[in-house]
């Protein structure tokens, strides 16, 4: 019963928000107490690759190596298990061959499970359970400690990461004073290339002022041409009045003809009023304007006249 109720609080450590955490020695401490708190085992240790050597990161319980201890990984158990990449489980330390008796017995161990910590096909760590008692784990202790060594790979990549990161930003901050220099001086313009630019402005400000006075000798010594001359202006051949190009008349001449020939022609020309003319031509436009309306009209009656046609007859 009370390894069922250990195994109920795995489920809780399947959140990430304990491995954003930046310091991964306490986030691996957590994992190794969990394991203890989970197996029910009297000792838990995680162990990280440094170097040549296994140094142990984290402990929980009696049985358990001290932090910063030097794991043996070339023989016993655990060089077994980190030769091979395979989880190994030791039931009784009295008869299995693999793990050494006497330190067993010293360190008053009876039962050993070792996993390693494999990535990128390379063993990269440990983690043990310890125990007093033999036969202490089973298969669900193993499966167990095979998803916090899961999670202990997700911890470790994200602080590698974060280290990274970190040594990134720090490059970018840290600029070199020559590049700083070397950026800042192309923004002051060199003292030639500015006077360069202050004669060129100059002498594109002279240069209107000459040009003026070199031309206005040319236009002054060319001869007008006389005001009747300009613009075509010719003369009315009545009264003499000035006209503009291709007339002949003025207004008040052309006018004065124009009534002159209404008078002579007769009442035959004469127009009608003006108030029957805007009638005639309201009735011109609307016709011009409506000439669908008047065939759909026509139509209707065309019809309506053969349809009393073949009524009658």
């Amino acid at each position: 019963m009370r390894r069922r109720n250990r195994l109920r609080c795995f489920p809780q450590l399947r959140g990430n928000h304990w491995v954003s955490r930046g310091d991964l020695n306490a986030t691996l401490q957590l994992l190794a107490e969990r394991a203890q708190y989970i197996t029910g085992a009297s000792g838990a240790a995680i162990a990280l690759r440094e170097g040549g050597e296994m140094i142990c990161r984290a402990s929980a319980g009696p049985s358990a190596p001290e932090l910063g201890a030097h794991l043996q990984v070339n023989s016993g158990l655990s060089g077994e298990s980190v030769r091979t990449r395979q989880t190994l489980r030791c039931d009784d330390a009295e008869t299995d061959p693999r793990v050494n008796r006497e330190s067993c017995r010293m360190l008053g161990i009876a039962s050993v499970v070792v996993m390693p910590l494999v990535r990128a096909q390379e063993a990269n760590g440990v983690f043990e359970l310890l125990s007093g008692r033999a036969y202490a784990f089973e298969e669900r202790d193993i499966t167990a400690l095979e998803r916090l060594g899961e999670m202990i790979q997700t911890a470790v990549e994200h602080a590698e990461a974060a280290k990274r990161a970190q040594k990134e930003i720090d490059g970018k901050e840290t600029v070199p004073p020559d590049e700083v220099k070397a950026e800042a001086k192309p923004a002051v313009q060199p003292p030639a290339e500015r006077e360069g630019s202050a004669n060129s402005a100059a002498e594109a400000a002279a240069k209107p002022e000459s040009t003026a006075l070199e031309e206005k000798p040319e236009d002054s010594d060319q001869p007008q041409a006389p005001p009747n001359e300009r613009g075509n202006i010719g003369k009315c051949k009545k009264c003499g009045f000035p006209v503009s190009e291709g007339r002949t008349l003025c207004l008040d001449c052309e006018t004065a003809q124009v009534s002159d020939e209404n008078s002579v022609s007769g009442p035959a020309s004469s127009q009608a009023p003006g108030f029957l003319a805007q009638y005639a031509l309201a009735r011109k436009g609307w016709l011009r304007s409506h000439p669908y309306l008047i065939g759909t009209v026509l139509l209707l009656v065309l019809a309506a006249a053969v349809l009393l046609w073949l009524h009658w007859h």
